[in-house]
């Protein structure tokens, strides 16, 4: 064969049989949004009075703090099913792998898109060395962490080759980043890094969601991802997802157990930060969550379609829904009508009003993306150049 012939066929991508939906994995990110809006309207605009010393508010930032968990593991779920597909594609880095690349690149245009300070590139050369302009648009919010996470596990399917040993690997890996956490947390690395990599690696009291610990999460996500592919392939689904909802409660019990004992990771311990115990109770809780939410799907009586719609239209509902809040909401033109602070009851009415314009925006933008596909991606395409130019214009 000709050598330029036998390189066009071994290149040649292989078209894949497309990888099953899950709905349970989508509902698990859709309720995750629906949480999301009110823990960011009580974020907005509960008062800080009702926050202390308050039980209820108590639990309800237990609950709130599983969305993040529940997201990001969602994520990494997601990319496995994805990669047993497509493993062939991405080990090879055919056209679906440099379209998977675009997609991750889409969003981290999104996630720092939504901390540009003053939409102006003339600003940031004003005050090119003002340390506050560069940390606000630099930290670390949901969307980078996902991005980044979704590298690793990208990296770890090229590193391993075998589908075998990702869900160890991603184990491995899940558990020496919970372990280290405390000690990454205790180094201030804005001296010694670039912001934009500092950021990522801990707090530095601008971060929300470095990698350490969050990307435990989208690991734990990937691992069960792996081990629930398995049980597909020899009919044992159901069975497999039973067991995990025990693991979770058995997760649970151990996280709370061990908490007394008198042993600390060095760094910076803090239990509802960076202890693994934490990370350990909250996995399990996305485990019982996802067997509940699986059991849903499979009887198939009550699946509320707008929640899971929402959960295929993440990124969509996420970026309206922060807009809505605290660029609108919370903007200039409405600061004189809606109070600046509202108690239990407006809070939790605000957000199921948002909860429900979210809802429906997803079901209609869904809908188009389904009969209009290259329309809306050529739309996509001219509103990213238009907010590149008017960034540079403004």
């Amino acid at each position: 064969m000709h050598p330029l012939t036998e390189t066009m066929v071994n290149s040649a991508e292989p078209v894949p049989a497309k990888a099953p939906r899950y709905g349970f994995v989508d509902l698990l990110r859709g309720f995750a949004l629906v949480v999301m809006v009110e823990v960011h309207v009580s974020n907005a605009y509960l008062p800080l009075a009702l926050k202390k010393g308050s039980e209820f508010f108590f639990w309800l930032a237990f609950i709130n703090g599983l969305v993040a968990p529940a997201f990001l593991f969602a994520s990494g779920f997601s990319i496995v099913l994805q990669s047993n597909s497509q493993w062939d594609n991405w080990l090879h880095f055919r056209p679906s792998f440099w379209k998977q690349m675009r997609r991750l690149g889409f969003i981290i245009l999104v996630a720092y898109n939504t901390h540009v300070q003053g939409f102006s590139l003339h600003r940031y050369l004003v005050y090119w060395n003002d340390y506050t302009i560069w940390s606000r648009s630099l930290k670390v919010d949901v969307l980078q962490c996902i991005v980044v996470s979704l590298l690793v596990v990208h990296a770890l399917i090229f590193i391993l080759r075998k589908k075998s040993l990702l869900p160890w690997g991603a184990l491995i890996l899940a558990i020496v980043v919970a372990l280290t956490t405390p000690w990454m947390w205790a180094q201030d690395l804005r001296d010694k890094l670039p912001l934009s990599v500092a950021f990522y690696l801990n707090p530095h009291g601008v971060s929300l969601f470095p990698i350490f610990p969050w990307l435990s999460f989208v690991l734990a996500g990937s691992c069960a991802s792996c081990f629930f592919l398995r049980s597909v392939e020899v009919q044992k689904a159901a069975r497999f997802m039973r067991r995990i909802a025990w693991l979770g409660v058995l997760m649970i019990a151990c996280g709370l157990l061990l908490r007394g004992v008198p042993l600390t990771l060095p760094g910076q311990v803090n239990f509802y930060t960076t202890s693994p115990l934490y990370m350990m109770i909250r996995i399990g809780c996305v485990f019982i969550i996802c067997s509940l939410l699986f059991r849903l799907e499979m009887r198939g009586k009550w699946i509320p379609r707008l929640v899971q719609v929402a959960g295929q239209e993440s990124l969509l509902v996420y970026g309206v829904h922060l807009w809505l809040i605290f660029a609108f909401l919370r903007g200039r033109l409405l600061d004189s009508v809606l109070p600046m602070q509202l108690g239990y009851v407006g809070c939790f009415s605000l957000s199921a009003v948002i909860v429900a314009l979210m809802l429906y925006l997803a079901k209609y933008y869904h809908a188009l993306k389904v009969k209009y596909p290259k329309r809306l991606r050529y739309a996509q395409a001219i509103i990213v150049s238009l907010m590149i130019l008017v960034f540079v214009l403004n």
